[in-house]
């Protein structure tokens, strides 16, 4: 009997390993990539809500509460009453678009380095192939 590897351990695997370079990069700034990626998506968006990030970086809710907990304590994004009052509005606040903007240079640090050793064509196909694996949720 062959024996099949699971794709969903073979994808969770890779994601920890890229996810340890990015944390690696990021953490003499006290920043996990999940929270970079956060702030990077209020940065693009504005003000936008907790269930319009989970979309749109496709993450659970847990992984985005988590990530949003210490941020907000931290004074680096604001929180506001949402429209409908049980939703609340998030933005960057000026100290969090200055973290933001002073993370970007590790950020950039570890992006470059990925791609390079992955070369042009491993990163062309692990980005077509995340985004197909992204639209399978759709």
């Amino acid at each position: 009997m062959e024996f099949e590897l699971c794709l969903a351990h073979t994808l969770r695997r890779a994601d920890r390993v890229i996810s340890q370079f990015y944390n690696e990069h990021l953490a003499p700034l006290g920043l996990r990539v999940t929270q970079f990626s956060i702030l990077r998506a209020l940065d693009l968006l504005g003000s936008t809500t907790a269930a319009h990030l989970r979309e749109a970086l496709v993450l659970e809710q847990a992984t985005v509460s988590r990530a949003l907990k210490p941020l907000i304590r931290d004074g680096y994004i604001n929180v506001m009453p949402g429209a409908d009052g049980r939703e609340k509005q998030l933005s960057l606040s000026k100290e969090g678009k200055a973290l933001y903007e002073e993370a970007l240079g590790p950020w950039n640090q570890a992006q470059e380095k990925l791609k390079a050793r992955l070369g042009s064509t491993g990163t062309e196909d692990l980005v077509k192939l995340s985004n197909r694996i992204v639209e399978l949720k759709k």
